[in-house]
C-alpha cells in the first residue's frame, strides 16, 4: 500500500486536484463570489437594466446542489449500463470542474451527459455518440460535443482518475491468503465495501483529500472494522505502533466523511433533489 501511495503522489490526481479541506473550502467560494460578480454585472448592464438584482446561489448551496447533479449522473450512467469505473470517472470529472466553475454559470444538466460521454474515451470505451444520445431524447450530439473543451479547460486538461477498486481487490486478496477468515465473511464485507465504494465517495469530497487506498480502508471499515484491523496489523507488522496509527487516524477520518452519504442514501436522494431543483429554478441568473 505504501508503494501504491507514493506512486499516486506522482499522478496529477494528486498534484493537481488533492486539497486540505480548507483550501477547497475556500476555492468554493472564490468561485461563487465571481460567478455572483460577473452575473450581477451583466443583469445591470443589460436593457432595460434589472433591478433588484435576483437571489443567488450561496457557495454552501452550490455544494448541495453539486451532490445532487452528481447522483443524477450516477442514475445516467448506471441507464447506459457502464462500468464503476466509467461511472466513478464521470462523476469526478463533474466535481472537478465544478471547483473553479460556477453552477450558476455552467447549468450542469448538458454538462452531465459530457461528463459520462468523455468519461467513456478517457477510461477508452468507445460509445458511438448517436447511440448515446438516443438514449437521452432532451440532449443532442451537438450539445454533448460543444461542452467538451469547456469540460477539458475545466479539468486542466488532467483526465487520470485513480480509483479504489484495485485496492479493495488486493485487501481481500491478501486477506485470503493470511486466511482464518470464513469465505462468507470475506464475500459480505468485499460486496459491502464495493457498494460503498460506488457511492459515499463520490457523492463526498473524499476524491479531493484522500489517496484511493485511503478511501478503500475507509469503506472497508464501515463494512467490517475487524478486517481492517487485520490488513494493517499484518502491513505494520515489526514497524513502529504509531505509523500504523497515524494511518488509522486517516482512515477514521476518511470513513467519517462516507457515513455522511452512506450507500442507502441513493434510493432516497432523488426526494431531496426534486426539492433542491425547485429552489434552483428560482434563481435567474
Amino acid at each position: 500500500m505504501a508503494t501504491e501511495d507514493a506512486r499516486y503522489r506522482q499522478s496529477s490526481q494528486y498534484r493537481l486536484w488533492s486539497f486540505t479541506p480548507t483550501t477547497l473550502q475556500s476555492l468554493r467560494e472564490k468561485t461563487n463570489a465571481l460567478a455572483i460578480s460577473h452575473i450581477s454585472n451583466r443583469l445591470r448592464a443589460s436593457t432595460p437594466p434589472v433591478d433588484p438584482l435576483p437571489p443567488f446561489l450561496t457557495a454552501a448551496e452550490e455544494a448541495m446542489l453539486l451532490n445532487f447533479y452528481t447522483v443524477d449522473l450516477l442514475r445516467a450512467a448506471e441507464f447506459c449500463s457502464l462500468s464503476s469505473e466509467i461511472t466513478a470517472t464521470a462523476a469526478i470529472f463533474l466535481r472537478r470542474f465544478y471547483v473553479t466553475n460556477s453552477l450558476m454559470t455552467y447549468p450542469p444538466k448538458a454538462l452531465i451527459m459530457t461528463c459520462i460521454f468523455f468519461a467513456c474515451k478517457s477510461e477508452g470505451f468507445y460509445y458511438r455518440l448517436q447511440k448515446f444520445v438516443d438514449k437521452f431524447p432532451s440532449i443532442s450530439g451537438e450539445e454533448v460535443l460543444a461542452a467538451e473543451y469547456v469540460l477539458c479547460q475545466g479539468l486542466r486538461f488532467a483526465f487520470d482518475v485513480r480509483h479504489p477498486y484495485r485496492a479493495l481487490e488486493g485487501a481481500i486478496m491478501e486477506l485470503r491468503r493470511v486466511g482464518g477468515f470464513d469465505d462468507n465473511r470475506l464475500a459480505r464485507a468485499h460486496q459491502k465495501t464495493r457498494a460503498i465504494l460506488k457511492f459515499s465517495p463520490l457523492v463526498t469530497d473524499a476524491y479531493f483529500h484522500y489517496t484511493p487506498s485511503q478511501i478503500m480502508m475507509g469503506a472497508l471499515s464501515m463494512a467490517d472494522e475487524g478486517l481492517l484491523q487485520r490488513l494493517l496489523r499484518d502491513a505494520f507488522a515489526g514497524q513502529n505502533e504509531s505509523a500504523k496509527n497515524q494511518v488509522l487516524e486517516i482512515v477514521q477520518s476518511c470513513r467519517t466523511m462516507l457515513e455522511k452519504e452512506p450507500p442507502e442514501r441513493r434510493t432516497s436522494f432523488w426526494d431531496a433533489v426534486r426539492i433542491c431543483l425547485e429552489h434552483f429554478s428560482n434563481c435567474h441568473f
